[in-house]
């Protein structure tokens, strides 16, 4: 088990040494030329922009995760052991440390004024409404409990002090909704590049009341420094590149979207909440971050912790469970494919109904038994195509809750559901599912 990297920094020297990375050098239009160049390189390599536009102090980088081999170095873990060191670390945070300002990089520069306009944030897709930040990590305090809440939201940059945000009815969407209501402004943080393990961490899928800042810790297997931000007293990564504090502000909505999704297709336009930014920090020459959506990358990130939380939801109704995966061409949110060897029939069912628990946006369960390699997709579709009765196997779930970016489902997310039990029936002469094989 190797050492897992606690900053972005740490994490590029890496991937320039493993011949990861690549350093383009001149200026780039950040609308045009940067998305192409990012998807040109998606999956291949991470991207350095060292200066795509005189104006703009920081540089740009982009793709810093495209394999889920990559995913477990950024970890220090086997890739076989990814899942069960993200379980490891719901089941036991490890709470962070706090440093004083001196000790923490974030805060070496505090801008004189704050510019979100000056920021290298690229348009990402053809009809994206305009520039966006999109991997920075939101980062509040829940006024009621003072538990931290940890969450990544596309930010649509509107003014030199204003983003509009996406948030959607989870736990910041709670918190804010209570504060709304209140008549109150909710403060927050946002933490601009990180490495893969602390974005990992801020996606994890939990209860409400669970601060992401000790799962990040228990993945690194030490804990994370954080430092108080100076305007607000909120507990952010002190390695962090780069620090906006602000204010999401009650009863404010103004225009955002459409922005290119997950999904491959476009979220819409609609009235979002807005955030003021009040101070800027950064490290002396600081990196500026960005996830270009639908990259695998983004796909990445936010598979381990949905495979994770569907994984704990099957466990509970059949301890005969062996693996989880959520496809790429489900955008590691829609669709999932299961491993179990069940024992008693109508198993398969109940794991492939209680997988749904596990993650709101899955859309389709296909459950195999053990000898099928969930990450396969040809794998998978040899057991459907061979084990599968579609009167018998096929479980269909009419109204039930699913993402809101789902350009199929009907308002607020409601979508149908199905599952594919790809199982070989119980009691069945299993002989007869032998697949060939050469002397």
């Amino acid at each position: 088990m190797g050492a897992a990297f606690a900053d972005l920094r740490g994490w590029l020297g890496f991937l320039e040494d493993q011949k990861q990375l690549v350093r383009l050098r001149g200026a780039l239009d950040l609308r045009y030329d940067v998305p192409r160049i990012l998807e040109e390189h998606d999956g291949r390599a991470a991207v350095v922009f060292e200066d795509v536009d005189q104006r703009r102090s920081s540089v740009l980088v982009g793709g810093t995760l495209h394999s889920r081999a990559q995913m477990a170095q950024a970890l220090g873990v086997a890739p076989t052991d990814m899942l069960a060191a993200y379980l490891r670390a719901l089941a036991q945070p490890l709470a962070p440390r706090e440093v004083q300002p001196a000790q923490a990089p974030v805060l070496e520069v505090e801008e004189p004024e704050v510019r979100l306009d000056l920021l290298p944030a690229p348009w990402h897709h053809q009809r994206d409404s305009g520039a966006y930040i999109t991997a920075a990590v939101a980062i509040v305090r829940d006024p009621a409990t003072g538990v931290q809440n940890w969450s990544i939201h596309r930010l649509q940059i509107n003014a030199a002090r204003r983003v509009g945000a996406l948030i959607l009815p989870r736990h910041l969407g709670h918190i804010f909704a209570v504060e709304e209501a209140a008549g109150r402004d909710l403060p927050v943080a946002f933490a601009l590049g990180l490495p893969p393990g602390l974005l990992l961490a801020s996606q994890a899928i939990t209860a409400f009341g669970v601060d992401e800042a000790g799962i990040a810790g228990a993945l690194l297997r030490e804990a994370i420094p954080v430092v108080r931000s100076p305007r607000h007293g909120i507990a952010v990564p002190a390695l962090a590149e780069q620090l906006f504090e602000g204010r999401v502000l009650a009863g404010v909505r103004e225009p955002e979207g459409p922005f290119g999704e997950f999904p491959r297709t476009y979220g819409s336009r609609g009235d979002k909440p807005v955030v003021e930014i009040d101070a800027h920090y950064h490290r002396h020459e600081p990196y500026f971050q960005t996830i270009l959506p639908a990259s695998r990358e983004h796909m990445l990130l936010g598979a381990l912790p949905r495979e994770a939380a569907v994984f704990r939801a099957v466990r509970h109704v059949s301890p005969n469970v062996r693996d989880v995966a959520l496809t790429f061409a489900g955008g590691c949110r829609y669709h999932a494919v299961i491993a179990m060897a069940p024992q008693i029939a109508g198993e398969a069912k109940n794991v492939m109904l209680a997988a749904f628990s596990g993650a709101n946006e899955i859309k389709r369960v296909v459950v195999v038994d053990e000898d099928i390699d969930v990450g396969d997709a040809a794998d998978v579709e040899w057991a459907i195509a061979n084990r599968v009765q579609p009167q018998r196997d096929v479980t269909i779930v009419a109204g039930a809750l699913g993402s809101s970016l789902d350009p199929s489902a009907a308002a607020g997310g409601v979508t149908g559901k199905w599952g594919i039990d790809a199982t070989i029936p119980v009691g069945d002469d299993r002989s007869r599912y032998e697949r060939i094989r050469t002397p």
